[in-house]
């Protein structure tokens, strides 16, 4: 334990407890949803959106504690392993740079370069948010589709491959995953899976499988 650990003691981003930033009782909560597939593409996620993971999101998100994508990365690898998916590369769902701004940081990306360490994979990054969207919270499946059409392009010079992983913190109704497998798509790449700390109970039946 470090001098600043006995200053200032790491708080759980789950419970708040003190003495680790994810405490292994929240850890025991998660609960990894069956393999599932989203579009025709596989969904790998650490856990379901609920209780202290929820909780943890939220923290890492919006006090931030940008930290917290090394501790809630490890969940996340052990389900990407155990899946044994062929990925080439991972890159990330990208912000609008005004929100990012706002944000300070960008989560998936983060969280992406955290995977990529743990994996020993490469991290590419060419996604860009083109257009700045309202807020998805409160909005239906058929809503958030028709708010993000248009909103990814890949705008790197390097063509985006093959077997990508594309990494968020969370599925809600997939439409931000789609919308951003389709620009990929559009320049002659493609998404080998989608992985997120978490799946909404709220993602449609009609679109897992």
């Amino acid at each position: 334990m470090s001098l600043l650990d006995l200053l200032f003691p790491p708080r759980c981003g789950g419970c708040g407890g003190y003495g680790a930033a994810w405490c292994p009782a929240c850890a025991g909560t998660l609960r990894r949803p069956s393999a599932s597939t989203l579009a025709g593409i596989p969904l790998v996620a650490a856990g379901r959106f609920d209780g202290p993971l929820q909780q943890a999101i939220h923290t890492y998100k919006y006090r931030p504690r940008p930290q917290l994508a090394t501790v809630l990365a490890q969940p996340l690898a052990r389900a990407i392993v155990t899946a044994g998916l062929p990925l080439a590369a991972l890159t990330f769902v990208p912000l609008h740079p005004q929100r990012q701004r706002e944000r300070g940081f960008n989560q998936a990306e983060r969280l992406a370069a955290q995977l990529a360490s743990a994996l020993g994979m490469p991290l590419v990054s060419g996604l860009t948010r083109v257009r700045a969207t309202p807020a998805q919270v409160g909005l239906s499946q058929a809503e958030r589709r028709a708010n993000l059409a248009g909103a990814f392009h890949w705008t790197a010079a390097q063509p985006p491959g093959h077997r990508l992983g594309l990494v968020d913190d969370v599925c809600t109704t997939g439409a931000t995953l789609t919308a951003a497998a389709e620009a990929v798509a559009e320049v002659g790449g493609s998404i080998g899976a989608f992985l997120v700390l978490a799946v909404a109970q709220t993602l449609p039946a009609v679109a897992v499988t």
